[in-house]
């Protein structure tokens, strides 16, 4: 087995990455299917096992088939598009994940652990030390967080437990090597977590011990007997009653051993310099909310000081994301730790003019105890002597908005016992060995609940308006505190109508402003940093309504080079004015996104607007050019060139599909926006409708799978009414077709053939052949559907005929197959397998694998009329093996209900079952409602065969039920079998 790269991580958020690139694993219950297998070691979990482990006695309907749907979208992401098989492994009735050892982040855990376990019974204090704090660093937050189940529960607490276990055996190696001055404020913070723990206190006493703090060991030890006592009616064990008795009596054995660290000296004695302990710090806000877990972790790291650097935290992010807020909380909650003091100063590096570090060093030593004329005149002799004077010392010094690394250096301290915290809207690359956090929004939980400590009562009684309101601030924890305050402040106002004010885009900045507070004045900040050239971008780029911009789309709207493009986007992000969420992908922050289009243009830059958008449209065309090539080869494409557009390549069709998926509600926003261009007042002159058309049309084969056509309907109706209004036939012709497809794939055949009928004259009335091609293609399918075989034949050899006009080689490989599938319709099953085969053999040699997978369809189904099962069903798995390459969702579901209808005929009833059910969970992932009223009349045969009428009767009414709300013939064969069935038993009939 083979896993390149494949890394895995438990202790902590599931995750999973191949080399650098971390995977998306889905939502939180295909995340706990994940760590369920994880957690199992290469075992196999059976399928009950995992339903109990996920919902315990309690499984929904239909569990098994949404197990299997997660274990199937795992398998292909684990698994690469099945091009490094077995590694999410189905065996007999359940499932197996074979990791590769050390690709598990608890298993590291654990080696490393055993090692220092070792290593300190041997006598090696160092290195059990180093080796306990390696296996604590792979601790990424609280394990498992989110995940739902009993079984992830008790793994959830086994595991944190764990963790705390370790943490002591290596505070302990700390206090073996004399380390306890450097441990007692850690030892304090996880005291007060785990107050019951009594090894815990015991370390933190004679920690305070050692650091010749007897009183407050002896305190530690009061606080301890107290709290047993109330919580649970006990006194403090033994070991702690005899520590407390050797402390009072000052045994020597208590006295700390000479320190073994070569790197790590004890502190030196005071050479004398004056110092006095500051304590600046802003207050903390009383109302801090959220951020519990990243606020832990940088607690954690300021309190362990290792090695002979000092611990560096560098915060950054967009303004008023609350970096200085996160800050000053942690360095409350560490203030214990650092007992010599805290400095605190604000860089001001988002004004005009940011203080200099001379100036900041100087009120650091001034604070520090040095006289003014004892403070040295240059930058470098202050830097110089304000590391000195907290060389033996313990100080946590916080770097408020600071403007860069250049004017944070100067002001670090330099020894292991002190601290520094920086926050910046840049990240600060420029700090060696520094922990870069880049803080996030709040997510939406936390974000409610900091708005209702501000709001109070009123908030619990309109849970669904503080959502909205909470939403609409973007979860920004500035704006969620001015909206919440502005609430506060008005007791006539409900939530429901600040929600309303904020919902209106034009003046949402304009309300969320509160006397001094403004999220508008806090974004122009770092805008009025801007130079000309990226003060420009800053505003184009937010042309578009999506939800992010790529490289080579940016570098489409400035009209420059991918390389210039990258570096613009890359430059916002360090300035923090926008994110990167992956690599590749930049957005604004809704608000700054706000805040950009709302920016007044200069002279010109309407127009340039405009421009900006049309190149982008351009783009996406020249690149939806390029993945029709590949995806369709020897296809022609009816849309216009439009020229050297600096256009993406792929190195084949399943790369380019796959950027099209990823891209596709962009693209489709990207459409509309461009239909709507020529509404705005100004004229349809210069307007981008005609690409915007084309657009959605070179989008048709990405969606030939059926999948995700509802999100096209509105952009094709938009393209349509601007079409109507401009009186552009051809964009009509090409909106119509598209919600005709889309209408066919969520079976409204009534409306879909009044659009194909509509696209079928205006391509006749304007000459488009190749249009003329696609829409009686279209409307041989509702043909099809609506059983008028005759027609469907007629309209496929019309098409077939214009295809070869063209060279369409594509189209004619599954044109022939659409003709021996009316063979089949037809009793003409013989005839129908030597036409499919001719499909297939087309397919091929146009190098079209979609057309090939329906081509094997078509050949299953007819070898399927004529007995020959076992072929029909090599054929359906060479058709489905396909499909898994490409990622044809739909045509996959197609082909496993096929093959259980196969199975079925073969006696196989159990397997028809799996493969039925797999079937229509595609089907329901897609939401092709036709498709799934299919497959449930099948699985209703399949349950009636296997002695289940109940659960038969159950899908039947399913079926029923979808069939009716589609109009569609099928509902009536659905009724007969119910009828039967309440025949067969006795009962009532469906029939009306």
């Amino acid at each position: 087995m083979d896993t390149p790269g494949l890394r895995f991580a438990v202790l902590g958020p599931v995750r999973a990455w191949r080399g650098p690139a971390e995977l998306d694993l889905g939502g939180p219950q295909q995340r706990a299917v994940l760590a369920v297998l994880l957690l199992n070691r290469g075992r196999t979990m059976p399928i009950d096992g995992l339903l109990d482990a996920l919902w315990g006695d309690l499984p929904p309907a239909r569990a098994v088939g949404t197990v299997r749907t997660y274990a199937s979208r795992l398998r292909r992401v684990l698994e690469n598009d099945r091009a490094n098989p077995e590694i999410l492994v189905s065996t007999g009735k359940g499932y197996a994940l074979r990791a590769e050892p050390g690709t598990l982040d608890a298993e590291v855990f654990e080696a490393r652990t055993a090692e220092a376990g070792r290593a300190q019974a041997a006598g090696d204090p160092v290195r059990a030390r180093e080796l306990y704090g390696q296996a604590l660093d792979l601790w990424d937050g609280a394990p498992l967080p989110g995940l739902p189940g009993p079984y992830l529960q008790a793994r959830r607490t086994r595991l944190a437990e764990r963790r705390l276990a370790v943490l002591q055996a290596r505070l302990e190696a700390d206090l073996e090597l004399g380390r306890h001055a450097e441990i007692v404020g850690e030892l304090a913070l996880l005291s007060g977590e785990h107050p019951l723990r009594e090894p815990l206190r015991g370390l933190l006493m004679l920690a305070l011990y050692r650091c010749g703090r007897q009183a407050e060991a002896l305190a530690a030890y009061t606080s301890a007997r107290r709290t047993l006592a109330g919580e649970l009616g006990i006194d403090p064990g033994p070991g702690l009653r005899d520590l407390q008795e050797r402390i009072l009596r000052n045994d020597p054995s208590l006295t700390a051993p000479a320190r073994r660290e070569k790197d790590d000296p004890a502190p030196a004695p005071s050479q004398g310099r004056p110092f006095q302990r500051p304590a600046s710090l802003p207050a903390d806000l009383p109302d801090f909310t959220g951020r519990a877990a990243l606020a832990d972790r940088m607690t954690g790291w300021l309190a362990r000081r290792e090695g002979t650097a000092p611990a560096v935290i560098a915060v950054s992010g967009v303004g008023g994301v609350g970096k200085t807020a996160l800050a000053v909380h942690v360095a409350h909650a560490v203030r214990d730790a650092y007992p010599d003091g805290q400095l605190y100063v604000d860089l001001l590096g988002t004004a005009k003019h940011p203080l200099p570090p001379a100036v900041v060093l100087g009120e650091f030593l001034r604070a520090l105890g040095v006289p003014d004329q004892s403070v040295p005149e240059g930058e470098h002799e202050r830097s110089a002597l304000f590391r000195s004077m907290l060389a033996d010392r313990r100080v946590l010094v916080l770097l408020d908005n600071a403007r860069d690394a250049e004017q944070v250096r100067p002001l670090l301290p330099g020894t292991t016992g002190c601290a520094a915290l920086v926050t910046s809207r840049p990240r600060l690359s420029g700090l060696p060995g520094a922990r870069a956090v880049d803080l996030d929004v709040l997510d939406p939980v936390e974000a409610i609940a900091l708005f209702t400590a501000i709001v109070g009562s009123r908030a619990a009684a309109e849970r669904g308006a503080v959502v909205d309101a909470v939403g609409l601030c973007g979860f920004l924890p500035l704006a969620v505190r001015i909206a919440a305050s502005r609430l506060a402040a008005r007791p006539g106002w409900s939530v429901r109508s600040l929600a309303a004010r904020l919902a209106d885009g034009r003046r949402r900045l304009a309300e969320l402003r509160i006397g001094d507070l403004a999220v508008e004045a806090t974004f122009r900040l770092g805008y009025d940093q801007l130079d000309p050239y990226l003060a420009r971008a800053f505003r184009l780029l937010s042309v578009p309504e999506t939800s992010g911009v790529c490289p080579p789309g940016a570098a489409a709207m400035l009209g420059t080079t991918h390389a210039e493009g990258e570096r613009v986007l890359e430059a916002l992000v360090d300035l923090g004015l926008m994110d990167s969420p992956a690599p590749g992908c930049y957005r604004y922050h809704d608000l700054l996104w706000l805040f950009a289009r709302q920016l007044p243009a200069p002279d010109g830059e309407r127009g340039e607007r405009r421009a900006a958008l049309r190149r982008l449209v351009r783009f996406v065309l020249a690149t939806q050019r390029g993945v029709h090539r590949l995806v369709r080869p020897g296809a022609p494409i009816s849309v216009a060139d439009p020229g050297p557009s600096g256009e993406l390549e792929f190195g084949g069709a399943g790369e380019a599909r796959e950027w099209i998926f990823y891209q596709l509600t962009d693209l489709l926003v990207i459409v509309r926006q461009a239909a709507a261009a020529g509404a705005d007042g100004e004229g349809a002159e210069g307007t981008p409708l005609a690409e915007a058309a084309d657009v959605l049309l070179a989008l048709d084969p990405l969606l030939e799978d059926g999948y995700r056509w509802e999100e096209a309907r509105p952009a094709a109706r938009a393209v349509l009414d601007e079409a109507l209004r401009q009186g552009d036939r051809r964009a009509e012709a090409r909106a119509r077709y598209v919600l005709g497809r889309a209408l066919v794939h969520t079976s409204r055949l009534a409306g879909a053939r009044g659009h194909a009928e509509r696209a079928t004259a205006l391509s006749r009335e304007t000459g488009d052949r190749l249009m003329l091609m696609s829409a009686l293609d279209l409307l041989s399918h509702i043909d099809f559907y609506e059983h008028d075989l005759r027609a469907a034949i007629g309209r496929i050899e019309q098409a077939l005929e214009l295809g070869r006009e063209f060279g369409d080689r594509a189209g004619e490989a599954e044109r022939t197959a659409n003709l021996a599938y009316a063979r089949v319709e037809v009793g003409e099953a013989a005839e129908a397998v030597p036409a499919a085969e001719r499909s297939r053999d087309l397919a091929r040699a146009a190098g079209h694998g979609a057309a090939e997978a329906y081509a094997l369809y078509i050949l299953g189904i007819a070898l399927r009329e004529l007995g020959r099962l076992d072929e029909a069903v090599a054929r359906f798995d060479d058709g489905l093996a396909i499909c898994w390459s490409q990622g044809l969702r739909a045509r996959e579901s197609y082909i496993l209900l096929r093959i259980a209808e196969t199975q079925l005929l073969r006696g196989r009833a159990r397997e028809a079952l799996d493969s039925a059910e797999r079937s229509l969970a595609i089907g329901r992932e897609i939401g092709e409602e036709y498709q799934q009223g299919r497959v449930l009349t099948a699985i209703g045969r399949i349950l009636a065969e296997l002695g289940d009428p109940g659960g038969a009767r159950r899908r039947w009414e399913e079926a029923l039920e979808l069939f009716t709300a589609l109009e569609v013939a099928e509902a009536g064969g659905v009724r007969r079998l119910l009828d039967d069935a309440a025949a067969a038993s006795g009962g009532l009939t469906a029939s009306p």
